[in-house]
């Protein structure tokens, strides 16, 4: 007998969470990252800075802009997996998507940050294997109780960590917003403590 799933149910079917979660994620941060990092050699950032504006309302505006941009692609693919690809949701797909839209957020946030750091689009990608890499070993891929030395706790830094585990609830057990609110929940703190240290980081420009 099966609690989830069935005798059909392959292994792309039972993980298709985990794909759904790190690619998009994935590719936010990427391009976010990359395009931060071209708005400041163009000298947008800077002309901005010289502004009288915030620092909070800069990243609020950069975060919103790509932030929609990077939903409405949470959502196509959630859509192009359910739709197109026909993969078992035997949860709400709306929670679903809700999920992919704080986990994009929140990849653009990173992507943000990162690229305070970062001087060229090479550095971005430097970044890989120190910020995504890790967060695809927390996603559902592996238990974190089989990890050794308590490397598991570090899942609960992870934004990926949350989206997948969310995701899983959705789309494998089916469960609904009640049980998956706390993975919500912290996406959207793990944005809000993200945006705090974008309006930070930005001193390096000008303090305000």
């Amino acid at each position: 007998s099966f609690l989830y799933g069935s005798m059909e149910t392959s292994a792309f079917d039972s993980l298709g969470y985990v794909l759904l979660g790190v690619l998009s994620f994935f590719f936010v941060f990427i391009i976010s990252g990359i395009t931060f990092v071209r708005e400041r050699e163009g000298g947008t950032l800077e002309r901005l800075m010289a502004t009288p504006v915030h620092r909070f309302e800069v990243v609020g505006g950069y975060t919103a802009g790509f932030g929609l941009f990077a939903a409405a692609q949470g959502i196509v693919i959630t859509l192009f997996t359910k739709y197109v690809l026909g993969r078992p949701f035997e949860g709400s797909v709306l929670l679903a998507m809700l999920l992919m839209i704080l986990l994009s957020f929140t990849a653009v946030s990173l992507g943000a940050l990162v690229s305070i750091f970062a001087n060229n689009e090479f550095q971005v990608m430097q970044f890989i294997p120190i910020i995504i890499i890790p967060q695809i070993f927390f996603s559902g891929l592996l238990s974190i109780d089989t990890l050794p030395y308590g490397l598991g706790k570090l899942a609960y830094i992870m934004p990926v960590y949350y989206g997948c585990a969310g995701l899983k609830n959705v789309m494998v057990m089916g469960l609904g917003v009640g049980d998956t609110a706390f993975y919500l929940v912290m996406l959207l703190a793990i944005l809000a403590l993200l945006s705090t240290l974008n309006i930070f980081a930005l001193k390096r420009y000008r303090s305000l």
